[in-house]
């Protein structure tokens, strides 16, 4: 199988008479438009050839606008402008937006050739203000969907017509479609939406897609997150294959190609329905109304410091934007905390599944349970003696040492100047000062290491009460988390309030009723496994 840059490389003298138009072409030009060309259309002429960019790639001065930078699409647009099959064609009408205000990240070029017209739309850059106005799709329509059925209408003057995008630009492609004019709508001949995210059913209505669908095509990749978002109903739907892993399909330069055509993928990637769907039920589980606060103060707490695009994002940055947002509205905290609920709740077999399903689940579930319980048991066994004061010293010590190196970083980012840095210095004394005391200080270490593990055990404890309630489906398995929620909460308040002198045989006890848990648990898996087999025979 080969590469987008492959396919090219293999068509490259053949022209659209030799060598009809087909679906990978659309793909190549859409990974075009990924790129800023401002600098081609700088000497002010209307058109320019897809060779005229050769100077600026042999240059360097190529700025890919994608978010996760380049994955082979630069490989592409060489390819692409070196060759006699798309060199030739002309590229007019560019148009680039861009306001941190408004929000609005919109970008599109016209590729002219004999035999048809082409628009390209650009998806979501690295920028902030690009990603912001993506999200606004779940609750609004967008200015770079106006901008992308106004351009459509400007541009579109007779002939065979082609209108696509990926990702975001998809979103855009199918908006201008649904919407164009009759007398446009008639010179279109076929969209193509590559792995774009669909229209939010409380803002557009889905079924105008019904409009487009007979002459439209969707093409995904294997591992398919971002166009199952409001997953548009287009009947030609294809899944392709791809040379990457996970959510870096989403880059149109991966999808292979076999005998000119994409290599098609039987089915989509299990793990990648399962988040789809956890990010679909997270999205539902926020109010239309709530989204336009959640997404503002979210995206507001990473403009706060500064932060332009996704790629300056390191963890000093990370840390400063977490510190912000946790000053947002109880609208937004409240939505934000109901995307672990929801993992938890995900976790969960629905209550759909075949007794069969439930029990390979559960098999599942109890062999990892099973594993992780006698692990524990070792480890609180471990550390039940002198490795507690050195585990508690070492976490404190560890949170010390990032601080610092944290605080090193962004002093020489701010070429040594303290503005803004009271703070971050005020905590790192604190913690080293606490360090010190730990050191120094007897029974210090031992209140502070106990205290850590009291509230852990607490929170362990709350975890499995709330796990034993959701899983309904087995009675002892419920009773077994409830119990097991019981014995770690008392072990939890044991450590908050007992002497150091008792503190290594209650940890041993604790290690034993962990360890024996898990043995429990390796039980009803072997019990599990007997009823599995025998039910597969049943069938």
């Amino acid at each position: 199988m080969e590469t987008l840059a492959d396919y090219i490389r293999w068509v490259k003298d053949l022209d659209f008479d030799a060598y009809p138009f087909r679906e990978a072409d659309a793909v190549v030009l859409c990974n075009i438009v990924y790129y800023d060309l401002s600098s081609v259309f700088a000497d002010g002429k209307a058109a320019h050839t897809v060779s005229d960019c050769l100077p600026m790639i042999e240059a360097g001065n190529t700025k890919l606008m994608i978010t996760g930078g380049d994955l082979g699409n630069g490989e592409v647009f060489e390819a692409a402008a070196r060759s006699k099959r798309f060199g030739g064609i002309v590229m007019t009408d560019y148009e680039d937006v861009f306001s941190v205000e408004t929000p609005v990240q919109f970008a599109a070029a016209t590729f002219r050739a004999p035999s048809f017209s082409f628009v390209a739309y650009r998806g979501t850059d690295a920028s902030v203000a690009g990603w912001r106005e993506s999200c606004m799709i779940s609750f609004t329509e967008t200015e770079a969907q106006r901008r992308a059925l106004a351009y459509a209408e400007r541009v579109i003057d007779g002939g065979a017509w082609y209108i696509a995008g990926h990702s975001k630009g998809a979103n855009n492609a199918q908006y201008a479609a649904c919407l164009l004019s009759e007398s446009k709508w008639a010179q279109v001949k076929h969209v193509y939406l590559l792995d774009g995210p669909g229209f939010c059913p409380g803002v557009l209505d889905p079924a105008l897609t019904q409009r487009i669908d007979a002459k439209s095509t969707r093409i995904v990749p294997e591992f398919d997150v971002i166009g199952k978002l409001f997953e548009p109903s287009i009947t030609d739907t294809r899944i392709v294959k791809s040379n990457r892993s996970g959510i870096l399909q989403h880059s149109p330069a991966s999808w292979l190609i076999e005998y000119g055509d994409f290599a098609a993928a039987e089915q989509n990637d299990p793990l990648s329905c399962r988040i789809s769907r956890l990010m679909g039920d997270w999205l539902d589980s926020i109010p239309q109304n709530d989204r336009p606060v959640f997404i503002d103060e979210l995206f507001e707490a990473a403009h706060a410091d500064g932060t332009q695009s996704l790629d300056e994002i390191d963890l000093d940055r990370l840390e400063s934007i977490l510190l912000k947002i946790t000053g947002v509205s109880v609208t937004t905290k409240k939505s934000m905390a109901k995307l672990p609920k929801q993992v938890i709740s995900s976790a969960i077999p629905p209550a759909g599944q075949t007794k069969l399903q439930k029990l390979r689940s559960m098999l599942n579930d109890l062999r990892i349970q099973s594993a992780g319980m006698v692990l524990l048991g070792a480890v609180i066994f471990l550390i039940s003696g002198v490795l507690f004061e050195v585990t508690t010293m070492a976490i404190i010590a560890g949170f010390a040492v990032l601080q610092l190196v944290l605080m090193i970083r962004r002093m020489i980012r701010n070429k040594g100047r303290f503005d803004e840095m009271r703070g971050r210095i005020f905590v790192l004394i604190v913690i080293f000062a606490l360090a010190a005391i730990l050191c120094f200080k007897e029974q210090a270490l031992f209140l502070v290491g106990s205290g850590l593990y009291g509230i852990l055990c607490l929170a362990l404890a709350y975890y499995a009460v709330v796990l034993g309630i959701k899983k309904r489906e087995r009675d002892f398995l419920r009773a077994l988390n409830f119990i097991e929620g019981a014995v770690i909460g008392l072990y939890g308040l044991a450590f908050l309030l007992i002497p150091q002198s008792v503190v290594r045989p209650v940890a041993i006890t604790l290690a034993a009723c962990v360890a024996l848990d898990g043995v429990l648990r390796f039980g009803c898996w072997a019990v599990c496994s007997m009823l599995a087999r025998r039910a597969e025979k049943g069938r």
